[in-house]
């Protein structure tokens, strides 16, 4: 299991005002002065100014120490420094005196995680979800730790549900399209890419998704002139025949692209389409301009099963019991025509999630 978090960091959130003005209206009697240094820390805090942060919300628990806010904070601060006990401590002490605070839980299961023990971040992160359930932060951090555990559908399930509750949130998606990447159910990490870069539009995370994603066509760089069209044809064939609408069009519910016999067919028959129908203008080389003939001969099944070999060994030993003598029958047509067996070698590859076809 890949460490997440490098891909889209889990990072603590500073609730600053909000929290502020919810601790007012729950007590009122907690002093201005404390009220002021709670803001003057979270304002270092947001500037990456720990040790002086630290010391406004040491000084506002001098002030009021049975006041929760400031001992989140504090642990808050005492986690990006590195101090994790202490950190712990202050997350439990903000509990005891506020125990509806799903933030310390929230933090309490980071450092867990944090820590590798990703049971214990579960436990806490199901409680703050308990107290906030249309937090999507809380789900995303949720699903992290199933996926660490290896606890893949509760993690996907945590994850969708973020996407749920905060449609514009790209951390689920971006996770979870590069989980189904790794599992390599392309199509499904097609789809959460897609999602995550409509809403993230630049940065190292799109960067990664949008190359993974995006369909790419190379052509070989030493072909010349006219048969660079013929040789571009098959890659559109390809690409085309790949595109999740087309494919799932075919096969409802498919994760990946597989290169089967029916998709082989599919492929190479569109191809053999585009060159019939262009004539002479593509400008065909011999190699590839065969299959015109052998697709108009209804022997483009055959060609495949004979010339890929071991490729397709199963579904050829299947084709052959439903049609027995077939692929003899097409060896001697094709050695009567002077049709050669060789597979087809296009000039020319599509690239897609990392792979080459």
């Amino acid at each position: 299991m890949p460490t997440y978090r490098s891909l889209t960091c889990v990072l603590f959130v500073v609730l600053g005002f909000a929290l502020i003005a919810s601790s007012q209206s729950q007590n009122q009697s907690v002093p201005a002065e404390a009220l002021e240094k709670v803001r003057n820390g979270n304002a270092l805090f947001d500037k990456e100014n720990y040790a002086a942060a630290q010391k406004e919300y040491e000084a506002a628990i001098a002030l009021d120490w049975n006041w929760y806010e400031p001992h989140y904070e504090l642990g808050q601060t005492y986690s990006r420094i590195q101090r994790q006990d202490d950190a712990h401590n202050e997350y439990e002490t903000a509990l005891k005196l506020e125990p509806n605070c799903w933030i310390c839980y929230e933090g309490l299961g980071n450092l867990a995680d944090d820590a590798g023990d990703h049971e214990a971040a579960i436990q806490n992160y199901q409680k703050a979800v308990n107290l906030a359930p249309d937090q999507a932060r809380l789900q995303y951090n949720l699903g992290i730790a199933y996926l660490r555990m290896k606890k893949v559908d509760e993690g996907i399930a945590a994850l969708k549900g973020a996407e749920k509750l905060k449609p514009n949130y790209a951390s689920p998606y971006f996770l979870l399209g590069n989980f189904y990447y790794e599992q390599k159910k392309y199509y499904l990490a097609s789809d959460q890419f897609l999602q995550a870069t409509k809403i993230e539009k630049s940065g190292p995370r799109f960067d990664q998704a949008k190359k993974l994603n995006d369909v790419q066509i190379v052509i070989d760089e030493k072909l010349k002139g006219d048969s660079i069209g013929c040789h571009l044809a098959y890659c559109l064939a390809r690409s085309g025949s790949m595109l999740p609408e087309q494919y799932l069009k075919r096969y409802p519910g498919a994760e990946t692209y597989t290169e089967t016999l029916a998709e082989e067919e599919s492929v190479l028959g569109t191809f053999a389409t585009i060159m019939a129908e262009s004539g002479e203008t593509m400008h065909a080389p011999p190699d590839l301009a065969r299959l015109v003939i052998i697709k108009k001969a209804g022997y483009l099944v055959p060609f495949i099963l004979v010339s890929s070999k071991e490729r397709f060994l199963k579904e050829g030993e299947e084709f052959e019991k439903q049609n027995p003598g077939r692929l003899e029958e097409f060896r001697t047509w094709a050695a009567k025509s002077k049709i050669s067996l060789d597979p087809i070698r296009p000039r020319c590859e599509v690239r897609w999630m990392g792979e080459s076809w």
